[in-house]
């Protein structure tokens, strides 16, 4: 009696939880992303997009943009912004956290890869440096590749490629390019360890 009734809870809340889900991917598609099959939003994400600009989300992503979500997201929701001509390109099966995605030229975000709750991905400078200069902002674009873990609270700065495989330590700021099946750290991130090829 007592699995029954627990088999029938379970049920329920699946099919409460894929209402819900339904819910949020037809909100991502009147906000104008183009989003895939199987994609789990637990909260709704804040979502920017200029004219001319392409969020694309793949197939069977999850988004964790509430506090309830997932543990860390103690910030709140996920925020995507993506500039006039600009692209945030998020492959499949990619899980995000409360963490806040800027693209302003190009972002590509590979199949598999983590992404841990308040995060900063920012593929510019935003503004000019130094300040009050008539110098041109820096943009440059950011390329995540597959099976990539990037701990809590890291920052990704323009003009990384991050290699596939590779794990971002909690907290670092990364400024170059990470090669494939390393571990990195600190800030700056400096690589701390390199992993056999898997």
């Amino acid at each position: 009696m007592a699995e029954a009734t627990a088999v029938r809870l379970l049920n329920m809340k699946l099919i409460i939880l894929n209402f819900y889900w339904l819910i949020t991917r037809s909100w991502l598609r009147f906000r104008g992303v183009h989003i895939g099959t199987d994609v789990k939003c637990n909260g709704f994400p804040k979502v920017k997009i200029r004219k001319g600009g392409h969020l694309i989300i793949g197939d069977e992503v999850q988004i964790n943009a509430a506090p309830w979500a997932n543990a860390h997201v103690v910030q709140g929701s996920t925020h995507f912004f993506v500039a006039a001509g600009a692209t945030l390109r998020i492959g499949d099966k990619v899980g995000i956290s409360g963490s806040r995605i800027v693209a302003i030229q190009q972002i590509e975000i590979g199949d598999g890869t983590l992404i841990g709750a308040g995060c900063l991905i920012c593929d510019s400078d935003m503004h000019e440096i130094p300040l009050q200069s008539c110098n041109p902002i820096g943009t440059r674009p950011i390329h995540i590749r597959e099976k990539v873990f990037i701990g809590a609270s890291s920052i990704i700065l323009k003009g990384v490629e991050i290699g596939s495989g590779s794990v971002v330590a909690a907290g670092s700021v990364v400024t170059k390019s990470v090669p494939p099946n390393s571990l990195v750290g600190g800030n700056p991130a400096k690589i701390l360890k390199q992993f056999e090829n898997h």
